[in-house]
């Protein structure tokens, strides 16, 4: 039976289970990427629900068992309102979790994707025109390449890495595609 634990974490994807929990998939700073089960949170009353929002920063309690494990606590630390008012940036985003999902291993700590990830949310955040969000995207997109140990795109300046990421992950990418 694994311990109990809190860490600091980005929520990178949500599904929903029964009629009031969700499955939720957070890369963390210290244990990499997890996938907890949060009970109760879909009912009106629950205190965690605002937490458990996409791309949110939040720090979490997880308590002992095995996988899924059960979430206990959450807080938020940082919501990035500049993300998800601006559609261009929220289908960035996706695409990025939506790789990062399937490519990450479960529970391997990985605390380079984790601060990766953060300053790729605060320079989304921060970005004017999508002439600054197509660099910082293709930057962090050519990091995570890198990163996993796969090989550059030939022209990696101007290869589309969405197809790139297809053909590693084997499958299509449903969010909107990399520029």
């Amino acid at each position: 039976m694994k311990d109990s634990y809190s860490d600091t974490g980005i929520v990178v994807r949500i599904v929903d289970s029964g009629e009031a929990d969700k499955y939720i998939s957070v890369i963390s700073e210290n244990h990499g990427m997890g996938i907890f089960l949060a009970r109760g949170v879909r009912r009106p009353t629950s205190k965690k629900s605002p937490h458990l929002d996409l791309f949110n920063l939040i720090k979490f309690d997880v308590g002992r068992g095995e996988s899924p494990r059960s979430m206990s606590q959450v807080e938020s630390v940082s919501f990035y309102p500049g993300i998800k008012s601006n559609y261009s940036k929220v289908g960035v985003s996706m695409t990025m979790a939506e790789i990062l999902t399937n490519t990450l291993p479960v529970d391997v700590e990985d605390r380079e994707i984790f601060l990766s990830l953060k300053s790729f949310l605060e320079g989304l955040e921060k970005a004017f025109d999508q002439k600054d969000i197509n660099k910082i995207s293709r930057r962090f997109g050519l990091f995570i390449l890198r990163h996993l140990g796969y090989p550059p795109p030939k022209s990696p300046d101007t290869d589309p890495l969405s197809s790139y990421f297809e053909a590693i992950m084997n499958r299509k990418i449903i969010s909107k595609d990399i520029k």
